[in-house]
């Protein structure tokens, strides 16, 4: 699988690589504000950011959407012999819990876990047919004129106008495919509604206590879908969990403080490096 994802490698000149996991419907170019953020903090080592199945440059698995097959793509990844440990994970969101069953799959495939409000909960593990979230993406305008008209549309959305503007502008070129002169979400809308359909089914919660490496879990102060008493909770599933919550903002807090992000990523990972 993994010659179908596309991704992007920046090497380090330090030990340690950072592998960055992005969200549902988004692309691999909105961690660019917090790698650029990594260097200003003095992390060199490297790091690799990709598209999960279906999204960005990445082909699509087979429908319908099943998260354990992006748990998959990110251990072939990861796997590769160019890259050296020690490795460490970032995943927001999706990407989360994408690198949480990665380590389910392949124990020792990583030494440590960031994880931004990782979508791992509490059983019933099934699909959701009419999920919120499900919906709203298949109202989703798929396809505009022009990058500029998408920036534009993007930007006047209560979702996005909290974001960092770089954070914004990444998502428009990474998020967007050419076809006959016209410009569409490379995420469909119809993918990004199966993969909330499905994203309460892969049921990673019941197996964290066989995740025993370091892991970190961030949350916004004002998430709807993270509450405190929840993260808390989370962070104690795991047997070497910890747990910070961020003051003035919300789920998408990679993409609103990535200067703040990549301080808190920079300071895990120098206190697990080796030696």
């Amino acid at each position: 699988m993994s010659s179908a994802i596309e991704r992007r490698d920046r090497p380090g000149a330090s030990p340690g690589h950072l592998f960055l996991a992005h969200a549902t419907g988004f692309c691999k170019e909105v961690w660019d504000p917090v790698v650029a953020e990594l260097r200003v903090a003095g992390w060199e080592g490297s790091i690799t950011a990709w598209d999960a199945p279906g999204h960005g440059g990445s082909a699509a698995s087979a429908a319908p959407f099943d998260w354990w097959d992006t748990a998959r793509a990110a251990v072939d990844l990861i796997r590769r012999p160019e890259y050296r440990p020690p490795k460490y994970g970032v995943g927001h969101s999706m990407g989360g819990a994408t690198l949480v069953m990665a380590d389910l799959l392949d124990q020792g495939i990583l030494e440590g876990l960031i994880l931004i409000e990782p979508i791992i909960f509490p059983p019933p593990f099934q699909r959701i047919e009419e999920h919120p979230l499900a919906i709203g993406a298949m109202r989703r305008r798929p396809s505009f004129s022009s990058p500029d008209e998408a920036l534009a549309h993007f930007a006047s959305k209560a979702a996005f106008r909290s974001w960092d503007e770089r954070a914004l502008q990444a998502y428009v070129d990474g998020g967007l495919v050419e076809r006959e002169g016209r410009f569409w979400l490379a995420c469909a809308p119809q993918l990004e509604a199966d993969a909330y359909r499905s994203g309460s089914a892969h049921g990673a919660y019941d197996r964290l206590s066989e995740v025993g490496i370091p892991v970190l879990i961030l949350a916004g102060e004002s998430s709807h879908t993270h509450p405190r008493a929840f993260v808390e909770h989370l962070a104690g599933e795991f047997p070497n969990g910890r747990y910070c919550v961020i003051p003035e903002t919300g789920h998408f807090l990679p993409m609103e403080r990535p200067a703040l992000v990549a301080r808190l990523i920079a300071d895990e990972v120098r206190r697990l490096l080796p030696g």
